[in-house]
């Protein structure tokens, strides 16, 4: 009881503020507007903001120190809706995106008894009850995507690489948030998200490749970085490696193509029944998820890696790729 206690403290106190959601199935993809240009010219011209205040202050060393300070300044620009500049303008209308009301979702039958965040009197006038979705390259996402690749993306980076800690033990502890006060839980959204798990996983690969010190994870041919280096006590962009996105979203991110789970079976019972309204109206799709099973088959094998290190040999997929479809989620057993 006492661990049950805890835990709700944690989720009312910091997933209120956190957790949402996204609905890929009420609109086609080809209605959502493609903002890659836009998205990567934000990216690029924050880091170049970053990098001129840096070297103001003072410019940049081989210390950890003064990496940590970058790292702490980036954050600025990739952050999440309450800070980060990038997320901001895109929540501000300022760049197309495409905002689908709770009421009118695969979410509006959703009570407390769901998934409380959702399910609770005013969800409907949260502005970010449900993110609006934005298409990178050729996938859509929720925008809360790149919240999850810059917040949770920095927290793996840090684990893994700053503090050593083995990668199986670092993406265990995102499982363990996402299936509390990031949404997983019925005191949360009630929708455990594989298509967060990605997320958090690639900005782990984002943050490694701002100045690429190590090889990437999923091997050294999928190098990006380094974005910036330290040249003669200054930051410089490098020119010829802009960020791009595109690099990072892929299908894995759609949760209509890496399905989520939920919370509990009433949950799942009104997810599925959503879509079987869908089907209904809509006899030129098919509202199964995932929507392509060959291309998400394909982009998941990206992903098919072995992890260094893992006595059991697993590889990254496992940890972050549900090949079971929509379910309710097993809170001890899933993995």
């Amino acid at each position: 009881m006492k661990r049950f206690l805890v835990t709700a403290l944690l989720l009312f106190s910091a997933g209120a503020a956190r957790a949402a959601e996204a609905d890929h199935f009420s609109l086609r993809d080809g209605e959502i507007a493609d903002i890659t240009a836009e998205v990567n010219k934000l990216a690029n011209e924050g880091l170049g903001r970053a990098i001129e205040d840096l070297n103001v202050a003072g410019g940049c060393d081989d210390s950890r120190k003064s990496e940590e300070q970058l790292y702490d300044r980036l954050t600025d620009i990739f952050s999440n809706h309450k800070k980060g500049q990038l997320v901001q303008t895109i929540l501000s209308g300022d760049i197309p995106r495409t905002v689908i009301p709770l009421k009118e979702s695969i979410y509006s039958e959703w009570s407390i008894w769901n998934g409380f965040l959702l399910g609770r009197k005013g969800a409907a006038k949260s502005p970010l009850a449900l993110f609006p979705l934005i298409k990178i390259g050729d996938t859509v996402v929720g925008v809360d995507k790149l919240e999850h690749m810059f917040g949770m993306g920095l927290r793996y980076f840090k684990k893994h690489y700053l503090e050593e800690r083995p990668l199986v033990s670092v993406l265990k502890g995102g499982i363990f948030s996402e299936k509390t006060f990031l949404g997983g839980n019925m005191l949360a959204t009630g929708v455990f998200s594989y298509a967060d798990l990605s997320a958090n996983f690639n900005g782990m690969r984002f943050w490694n490749h701002m100045l690429q010190k190590r090889d990437d994870v999923l091997g050294a041919q999928h190098n990006a970085g380094p974005y910036l280096a330290c040249r003669d006590g200054k930051w410089a962009k490098n020119a010829e490696r802009p960020i791009d996105f595109r690099i990072y979203v892929d299908a894995t991110m759609q949760e209509s193509m890496n399905c989520s789970k939920f919370a509990t079976p009433g949950g799942a019972r009104k997810f599925q029944e959503a879509l079987a309204a869908l089907q209904s109206r809509d006899k030129s799709r098919v509202f199964t998820c995932p929507e392509n099973p060959g291309l998400m088959d394909k982009t998941a094998k990206k992903y098919e890696v072995e992890i260094a290190g893992d006595s059991r040999g697993s590889k990254v997929d496992h940890w972050m790729i549900n090949r079971e479809g929509n379910a309710t989620v097993s809170y001890f057993n899933e993995f």
